[in-house]
């Protein structure tokens, strides 16, 4: 029935493999615990270790950082990722622990990344992740690195990973990266998201700090994909699309932190700094780039964050979900935030960012019955969101079909126009 609800008939296969791997894992935990056992059983209680890191030397190729601990054996390896230059920071999803981190290069070119390609790695000292000291509900912000691809070290962990180049830059929305699939991916499999994305933003040019960059949130088991129509039509000599693709069975709290440390990074940085940038979030996406935004404002509206504007997104809640959750045998995490008057809806409701910021607010209305086929007009118009948006607009469209809409777009555009003020 939920799956039904908030994602379509269609991903119920796909749910009922989640729930027999739920099953099979909490069973494997019991006969014989392992830190990976238990990250799979608690993604949502996993924080995002991150810390600045960078390359004393030209590099160019990827970046392989792991993650090993002692929780229940010695030396596990718990997580690793690629990470892609040009490299500003280091990001892996842990649970509470102790950690030691190794970075590897492929120095030799073979297509691997190896036991003696080790350019960095913590100090004696491992790296303490404690729930308490997480402030935003995602990020625990780890040391700083500076990797030496020239004089590398040795280890015997037991790591031979294939490289994977994934570019920032992704020429068309038609790109296999961006299929559907990987939008019901990101909703069951966290774990199977990230090595398919290897990053969480793209691009589909290289990054021009003179343009304004639109940064656009899909909906749930969403992908950037879906925005195809109003991009096709944007003018790229003034606007560059970007592209937040993340896993969206996540704690949407957690993902809105994510998005907002990105931003917040980005913007620090001299590479990806930019003077204007507008969010466009669409369903789902809009609670996840609120929670992100009020983080960003919590001190006051930065000056390159020009606007927000949202689409079809459930302010309120989605009413049936509460039922849904209590009967259903394996519950995906993001699915208790949209529940009305859950803790994160209510966090959401107390952030200032939607009274601050240029926010305009898009509704559909399409079937008659006070709704858009997915989501009520009560939720899409919750009056703690709406009363703080500068204008609302109402369009007989579905759900989907806003993204596909021509009056639609006219008025998107209208207003990017109007934010960016050139």
């Amino acid at each position: 029935m939920v799956v039904m609800l908030l994602a379509g008939c269609s991903h119920v296969n796909q749910y009922m493999d989640f729930w027999s791997k739920v099953r099979e894992t909490k069973t494997a935990f019991q006969k014989e615990p392992t830190a990976n056992l238990l990250r799979e059983l608690h993604l949502g209680g996993n924080f995002l270790l991150t810390g600045p890191a960078n390359i004393s030397s030209a590099y160019e190729g990827p970046v392989l950082v792991v993650a090993v601990t002692d929780m229940f054996k010695k030396q596990e390896i718990l997580a690793s990722r690629v990470l892609q230059t040009p490299l500003i920071y280091y990001q892996i999803y842990l649970p509470e622990g102790n950690y030691t981190l190794y970075f590897f290069s492929d120095l030799n070119g073979n297509g691997y990344f190896e036991g003696n390609e080790v350019i960095g790695q913590t100090s004696k000292e491992s790296i303490h992740i404690r729930k308490e000291e997480v402030k935003d509900g995602l990020t625990f912000i780890g040391p700083s690195f500076t990797l030496d691809v020239n004089h590398p070290a040795t280890t015997d962990l037991p790591i031979k990973v294939p490289v994977k180049q994934q570019d920032y830059i992704i020429a068309s929305l038609d790109d296999a990266l961006f299929d559907p699939q990987y939008g019901e991916i990101g909703l069951y499999d966290t774990k199977k998201f990230f090595a398919h994305t290897q990053r969480f933003m793209f691009s589909l040019e290289k990054f021009d700090p003179k343009k304004t960059t639109v940064v656009f949130v899909h909906g749930v088991s969403g992908t950037p994909r879906d925005f195809k129509y109003f991009v096709d039509g944007l003018d790229r000599k003034r606007y560059q699309p970007w592209f937040f693709f993340y896993p969206t069975g996540m704690p949407l709290q957690k993902l809105g932190s994510l998005l907002s440390k990105i931003l917040e990074v980005s913007n620090q940085s001299s590479y990806f700094h930019t003077n204007r940038t507008i969010i466009v979030a669409h369903s789902m996406g809009g609670l996840v780039a609120l929670a992100a935004l009020n983080q960003l404002c919590r001190d006051g509206v930065p000056d390159y964050l020009k606007g927000y504007i949202s689409l079809n997104s459930p302010y309120g809640g989605v009413v049936t979900a509460k039922k849904a959750i209590e009967k259903a045998p394996a519950v995906v995490e993001s699915w208790r935030d949209v529940v009305p008057d859950s803790p994160f809806l209510e966090r959401l409701y107390q952030g200032s960012a939607a009274k601050k910021a240029p926010f305009y607010l898009f509704f559909g209305y399409s079937t008659g019955d006070s709704s858009d086929g997915t989501i009520t007009l009560q939720s899409q118009l919750n009056y703690q969101i709406q009363s703080a948006a500068r204008k609302t607009y109402g369009f007989n469209a579905s759900h989907v079909g806003m993204l596909n809409d021509g009056q639609v777009r006219r008025t998107f555009y209208e207003l990017l126009d109007a934010m960016d003020g050139k």
